[in-house]
Formats: structure tokens, sequence, C-alpha cells
């Protein structure tokens, strides 16, 4: 429920607050359950802010995300995860110290390719993938933070669930986990209605930049 609102908030953050706990407590619902309860969110937030979305940038950023999934599926099937999710991690975390002290990066064609490869990519493998297209969206007005991260990962998680089958990394009984999640992503949801209100565009960037953060924290112990 937390984590649902939190990524109500701010665009992202489902992922990479509760995937890391739930690995630890109860790992079957990582990754496959975890991306259909990103699914589910992400779309009710797309139908919320469909209005603001930016059809030029979310069209790269899904063409970036492709890449990124792709990539995943062929390493899930070679590689073992802690071989990459260490770089991962040091990255993120030196994006959010970049961030701290001044740098904020443009939404340009080629940063909005690169973030969107990286959380394509992360997404997949660890259902946390939202920090690098925070980090990119993190000075942009607060609706369109939500509608076109919420656009992009929509999209991803489809794609991401796809490669997942095929690697026969999820089945039928992530459905079933799924389904029994609705309630808490739903009161998540809602609770971030009753927020939006006391929510201004330089809190969303901190909350963003801390969520980043604990992100690149967490893949060091995920």
């Amino acid at each position: 429920m937390i984590g649902a609102c939190l990524q109500s908030v701010i665009g992202f953050g489902l992922g990479l607050l509760c995937a890391p706990i739930l690995f630890l407590i109860y790992p079957q619902l990582v990754p496959a359950p975890m991306i259909l309860n990103a699914l589910f969110l992400t779309l009710l937030l797309s139908v919320r802010h469909m209005r603001s979305i930016d059809v030029r940038q979310t069209s790269v950023s899904i063409m970036g995300g492709t890449l990124g999934v792709a990539i995943a599926g062929i390493v899930m099937l070679y590689i073992e995860p802690h071989h990459y999710k260490y770089l991962l991690g040091a990255s993120i975390i030196i994006g959010v110290v970049a961030s701290f002290v001044g740098h904020k990066p443009a939404i340009n064609v080629v940063n909005n390719l690169f973030a969107s490869t990286l959380s394509g990519f992360m997404g997949t493998t660890t259902s946390a993938g939202g920090a690098p297209m925070g980090l990119l969206y993190q000075s942009a007005e607060h609706h369109k933070i939500k509608a076109n991260l919420s656009v992009f990962f929509l999209y991803i998680n489809i794609f991401g669930l796809c490669v997942l089958w095929i690697a026969g990394a999820a089945g039928y009984s992530d459905i079933v986990l799924f389904i029994q999640c609705i309630p808490a992503i739903l009161l998540g949801w809602l609770l971030s209605e009753f927020l939006k209100g006391y929510i201004n565009n330089d809190v969303v960037r901190k909350l963003t930049l801390l969520a980043a953060f604990f992100s690149g924290i967490a893949s060091f112990f995920s």
C-alpha cells in the first residue's frame, strides 16, 4: 500500500520500495507478481493523467525501454544478477549525488534514450526500474512526471512480463499472487488522492531523489 501511494505521488517507487523487502520475506512476489502490481497501478495513473502526456518524449522512452527489456531477457538467460547489480546501484547513487549538488539532466532524446534503456533493464531484472527515469524527470512539472512515467512503465511492464514468461521466470501462480495484492494497490492509490494537495514540485523532486538513492542502496542487498 505504501509503495503504491509513493508511485501515485511521484510517478514511480512501487518496485524500488517493495521489491527489496519482499525479496527477503516473500521472494515468490519478485519479480513477476511485482511487475503485475506495477502494471495495474500504472494503468490507473495513465488514464488519470493522459492529457499531460508528451507523445514525442514518451515515444523515445518506449524505444529505449524496449532495448533495455530485450537486453535484460538475454542477460537473465546467461548471467547471474550479482554480476551487474553493483554497477547499476553505484550508477544511480552517483546520479542522485550529482543532482543534489546542482546537476539536473535535460529531458532530451539522448538522455531519455539512455535513462529509459537503463530503466527497462532494471525493471525486468529487479522489479525496481524507476530510478533512472525519475532522475531524468526530477525537475519536470508534477503532472507531467506522472503522465509520462506512467505510460512508459505501462509499456515496459507489459513487455517485461512477456520476456519473463518466455524466459520461464513467470507463470500462472504469479497471477494468483498478484490478485491477492490488488486491495493494497487500490488503497495506496486512493490514499495518494488525499495527499496530492500537500505536494508541490520541490517536494516531488526531493522525494524522487530520495527514492532513487534508496533504490541504488537496495540494489547492493537484493
